[in-house]
């Protein structure tokens, strides 16, 4: 079973997003993956039911741990 429209990976500057769709298959998901290039780590995500991953270098990815200090906050 297919949704029609394939997982996809883009790319918009330095980002890359991954929309994965209700009836995609666990090895288009894991093939669609496979195209990320290094150096880029989970960012964010959006949606519900059509699930978009957002991916962004890894050097503009904040850790909230922090070893000797209690979790990060924005602002």
């Amino acid at each position: 079973m297919t949704s029609g429209e394939p997982t996809r990976v883009t790319s918009h500057g330095d980002a890359y997003t991954l929309t994965v769709f209700p009836a995609d298959r666990p090895a288009d998901v894991l093939r669609a993956w496979a195209v990320l290039p290094d150096g880029v780590g989970f960012a964010e995500a959006f949606g519900d039911v059509e699930v978009t991953l957002v991916f962004r270098p890894l050097g503009d990815l904040v850790s909230s741990w922090q070893p000797d200090g209690p979790p990060s906050v924005p602002g």
